[in-house]
């Protein structure tokens, strides 16, 4: 099960919105310093349990905690390990038609060589090729994905959950924020079928048994 998956057990805490006092922009009534990213964007509020407690993954969701961290230090999104080799960390998405470009924005944090064999195995969405891949040289903090709000009602605004936006802008100081967004930079295809060749299988086969491991603790 890849480290940044939800749990049925890790539902969001409540957390009642107001507006900020000195600035435009949403806040918590009981807001503390934990609740914003460094960037100044607010973030909702998720359980976070112990694994001997996580017993139902939801698969097509994200915890919003467990894809800041790896997304913001370069691990991978399964296994936890980082996911950079030689100055470049490795990104693995759905294919939308063309290669991973520079510039292009994304959710989705990396993966470590390994790993990107399991979840082209594994993930619904990355499955019968419908994949591409890149070696990455800089992803800095591009925004947010999260649920924009009416400023006047402080209501989600229907059909924008989820929504990319970028940091400093005004609808992001609207935003509750579920995901760190990055923009991909330094771009280099990567050919996965000559990196796990490279790897070797037995080297492979003791990853995965080692990702298998670490999620039985």
């Amino acid at each position: 099960m890849p480290y940044i998956t939800a749990y049925a057990e890790e539902g969001l805490l409540p957390a009642p919105l107001t507006r900020r006092s000195r600035r435009a922009g949403v806040a918590y009534e009981d807001e503390t310093p934990y609740d914003r990213d460094t960037f100044g964007a607010l973030w909702v509020r998720p359980r976070l349990l112990p694994g001997h407690r996580l017993r139902t993954p939801r698969l097509q969701e994200i915890h919003p905690y467990r894809q800041r961290r790896m997304m913001a230090n370069g691990l991978c999104q399964v296994c936890t390990r980082p996911a950079a080799r030689d100055g470049a960390t490795l990104f693995l998405m759905r294919d939308t038609g063309g290669p991973i470009l520079a510039g292009e924005k994304t959710a989705s944090p990396p993966v470590c060589v390994p790993c990107a064999a399991l979840s082209v195995q594994l993930c619904r969405a990355l499955q019968r090729g419908k994949w591409v891949a890149a070696w990455v040289g800089w992803a800095p903090a591009w925004g947010v994905a999260g649920t924009v709000h009416d400023p006047a009602t402080l209501r989600p605004i229907p059909g924008r959950a989820l929504e990319m936006v970028e940091y400093g802008t005004r609808e992001a100081d609207w935003t509750t924020a579920a995901r760190l967004v990055v923009e991909l930079q330094d771009v280099e295809p990567a050919d996965l079928e000559a990196e796990w060749a490279a790897y070797g299988a037995e080297r492979l086969e003791a990853a995965f048994a080692d990702v298998a491991a670490r999620q039985r603790r």
